[in-house]
């Protein structure tokens, strides 16, 4: 085609780079003012960015030094709660309530009240120790214990996650929070970060949240056309599936080293009811979005909003092959893909990475590197939908914006690396879909989560050796009736 002369986009590696230098190391424009509450999100959007754009590990280095490094994970752990889980940033970790229990003897206060914990700071505070560690033992100072005892009390019945716990007066604990898929996929990726194949009656042992209870949640949140939703009587959206399927699959993925997402693929497979449906959902989020051939104008709309004009409804299986078989679609440089995350909605950069990364996770995203595991089809168009990235989000200074022409924004910009390195993109780190880490990361959490929960049973057989003979001297007590030697003199 005439069109195939077009010149190829292309990420720019440094520009993007020196973007995330920037966002590291200067005060974040005045719009993330509200945003206060979230600073762990942003700190991993930005040491994940990085991270995917130095696959070579002595590069990453070089951008967060050792000592920054250090500095970082002092910081995320300055957010730990007392009683488990990690506050959003650290203006929160003391809130002014507090003052309503301060203890003025001991100038502390009461332990409940120093903050508030939640379960998406929490994950963010993992993630983020795990990407600024650079040996095997990311999660030193991490509470493993009351922190997943934090995460099993976030639990409904109905086997959904909140995002927040607070004791009422006269009301007991209250899980704050709405129905959120979100937060189920955060529980599940906590559970697998920390939890490690230990046995009940095992020390180190910590009691398990009702798995099968979160996968019946998940499930019956599937809606009639395939997709995901707060539950099944409501409209089905690309970053629920995501959660949704991602969050199936870090349950049923082994709690032991050296996993891969692709263990988890048969679990899944087995329990979501009409996969080829779900699978259908999420390949129909991709539709044309411009037909833009070198030298020749664009075709005449009708409508004054072209975008809205390439948006489609769900459309017949049938009339879904062309568009990611077709070499017209897929080879032509004329054709950009668009991705979004409900019907007859626009384009945006985050949900090529909901819609991509879910399909990955079930083993229908193939990357264009021949190291990929899956021998299955991608069921994204993915030419076509790398230069929609590179052609009209990639921003002049670095960063993606969420639409075309619109500011490099760090959520954004985070995903649109993310779902390009899933896509193999040349210089980008691999990527575990599952848990938008790069893999080298993965691989280090896995081997952390063996030290954390070692040192746990080693602590627990201290204890148990301390509690023994503090038993002893009890009943010494109690036998004699009066002072042992140990206590006179």
């Amino acid at each position: 085609m005439a069109g195939d002369t077009r010149e190829e986009a292309s990420l720019n590696i440094p520009r993007h780079l020196k973007y995330w230098q920037r966002c590291l190391r200067s005060i974040l424009p005045s719009v993330y003012q509200s945003n206060e509450g979230n600073r762990l999100a942003l700190s991993y959007f930005i040491v994940n960015s990085i991270a995917i754009l130095t696959p070579d590990k002595s590069e990453n280095e070089k951008l967060i030094s050792p000592d920054e490094r250090r500095a970082l994970r002092e910081w995320v752990l300055s957010h730990q709660h007392g009683q488990g889980g990690f506050c959003g940033t650290s203006t929160l970790t003391f809130p002014l309530h507090a003052y309503d229990e301060w203890d003025f003897d001991s100038k502390k206060p009461e332990t409940e009240h120093s903050g508030l914990a939640n379960i998406a700071a929490t994950i963010f505070a993992l993630q983020l120790l795990a990407l600024l560690s650079d040996d095997d033992d990311v999660f030193r100072g991490v509470d493993r214990v009351r922190t997943l005892r934090w995460l099993r009390r976030l639990q409904r019945e109905d086997g959904s996650f909140g995002e927040v716990l607070r004791e009422l007066p006269g009301r007991g604990w209250f899980i704050g929070g709405g129905s959120d898929m979100r937060y189920c996929y955060i529980a599940a990726s906590i559970r697998w970060f920390l939890r490690g194949d230990v046995k009940e009656g095992e020390p180190g042992w910590v009691e398990d949240f009702d798995t099968d209870g979160l996968a019946r949640y998940i499930l019956n949140s599937q809606t009639y056309d395939g997709g995901f939703a707060a539950s099944s009587q409501e409209e089905p959206h690309a970053g629920y599936a995501y959660c949704a399927i991602a969050a199936l699959s870090l349950l049923s993925r082994p709690l032991t080293a050296n996993s891969h997402p692709s263990q988890s693929i048969p679990a899944i497979t087995s329990q979501v009811r009409s996969l080829p449906t779900t699978i259908h959902w999420l390949a129909s989020r991709q539709f044309i979005h411009s037909y833009e051939e070198k030298g020749k104008p664009p075709p005449e709309s009708d409508s004054d909003d072209e975008e809205e004009e390439n948006n489609h409804p769900l459309p017949s299986p049938d009339s879904l092959l062309p568009l990611y078989t077709s070499p017209d679609y897929t080879t032509s440089s004329c054709y950009t893909i668009g991705f979004n995350g409900r019907c007859n909605k626009k384009p945006d950069t985050c949900y090529y990475w909901w819609v991509g990364g879910a399909l990955s996770v079930l083993g229908l995203l193939s990357p264009s590197s021949e190291s990929s595991p899956s021998t299955l089809p991608s069921l994204i168009c993915t030419e076509p939908s790398r230069r929609f990235l590179l052609e009209k989000t990639q921003h002049i200074i670095g960063g993606f914006g969420k639409t075309p022409g619109a500011p490099p924004d760090l959520y954004h910009s985070c995903f649109g690396l993310a779902i390009l390195a899933l896509m193999g993109e040349k210089g980008l780190a691999e990527l575990d879909g599952a848990l938008a880490l790069p893999t080298g990361v993965v691989r280090r959490i896995e081997k952390s989560r063996g030290r954390l929960v070692e040192r746990a049973k080693q602590q627990e057989g201290t204890l148990g050796r301390a509690g023994k003979e503090m038993v002893g001297m009890g009943l010494e007590l109690l036998s004699s009736g009066k002072k042992p030697a140990w206590l006179t003199g």
